[in-house]
């Protein structure tokens, strides 16, 4: 999937709103492939050569459009107004990370 598919996807999650620019979309993806990495490769890999497997490219979408989404209120399970205290179901994203199978090399 190229860049500009998944900007179109992630914008499509998220009811094109109209603050989801291409900008703002291509930062939550490079966050969301960040985070993936780290999971696929908890040993460390070299930022240059390694490149997300195309597998993944769904759970990128996935989590770029609830990083987005946690800007505001979208995802909330609870809200405390006066306390300002917000609640999101799986706040740390495991539900997806968890899909995401742990690479290693044995030396």
């Amino acid at each position: 999937m190229t860049t500009e598919q998944k900007v179109a996807k992630v914008q499509t999650m998220l009811d094109n709103d109209p603050e989801a620019t291409d900008a703002v979309v291509e930062a939550y993806l490079g966050i969301a492939e960040d985070a993936i990495l780290d999971q696929l490769y908890p040993f460390g890999y070299n930022v240059d050569t390694v490149t997300l497997p195309a597998r993944y490219h769904g759970a990128q979408c996935t989590l770029a459009a609830r990083y987005f989404a946690r800007r505001g209120g979208l995802g909330e399970v609870s809200h405390n107004e006066n306390g300002v205290n917000r609640t999101w179901y799986s706040a740390d994203d495991r539900d997806v990370l968890s899909r995401i199978i742990p690479k290693a090399k044995v030396r």
